[in-house]
Formats: structure tokens, C-alpha cells, sequence
């Protein structure tokens, strides 16, 4: 069962693991990370950059969350179900305190 209050999800990863977990599958598919830097208008050398930044793992799971086949393919990669990805995302863009 997923867990929407913890840290944790049923998959016992954490949004932020879920979000470095994307990153990897976008950059083992040539063609998803192209179309992720066309649609960003970035530059792959600048993903190491952008990667410190903790709004970036928001962008990538909007990319993976706007086209159903790459958010089943990304679940079933990274051993997730598919809702943990929307409730990562939604923990990634909240505030931290």
C-alpha cells in the first residue's frame, strides 16, 4: 500500500531517490533525453549543473508524468508503481521545512 504521509512509498524509496531513479532512466534512452532537452531548451552538459538543483527532478517527473507509455516503462524500470511517481513529484515541488 502506498504511503502518502512518510517518506516513503510501498516501493520504500523516497521522492528524492525516485527523482535521481529518473534521471537515469532519461539518460539510458538516447531517445527520451533528446526529447527532454528539446522540450527544456537545454544542453546535455548543462544536466550535471541542473541536477544540484532540487526544482529540476520536478521538471524531469513532469516529462515522464505527460506521456502514459514513458511513466509505465520509468514504473516498471525503477520497480514502482505508477502512482508513487505523481505522489514523488508532488513531494519533490512542496516546500521543505
Amino acid at each position: 500500500m502506498l504511503e502518502r504521509r512518510g517518506r516513503k512509498f510501498g516501493s520504500g524509496k523516497d521522492a528524492d531517490l525516485i527523482g535521481v531513479d529518473a534521471l537515469s532512466f532519461l539518460a539510458s534512452n538516447p531517445e527520451l533525453l533528446k526529447r527532454f532537452l528539446d522540450v527544456t531548451g537545454m544542453e546535455a552538459d548543462q544536466l550535471r549543473q541542473a541536477a544540484a538543483k532540487e526544482h529540476f527532478f520536478v521538471a524531469i517527473l513532469d516529462f515522464i508524468l505527460a506521456h502514459e507509455p514513458t511513466v509505465l516503462d520509468f514504473a516498471a524500470a525503477a520497480g514502482l508503481d505508477p502512482a508513487e511517481i505523481g505522489m514523488a513529484r508532488e513531494r519533490l515541488a512542496a516546500p521543505r521545512s
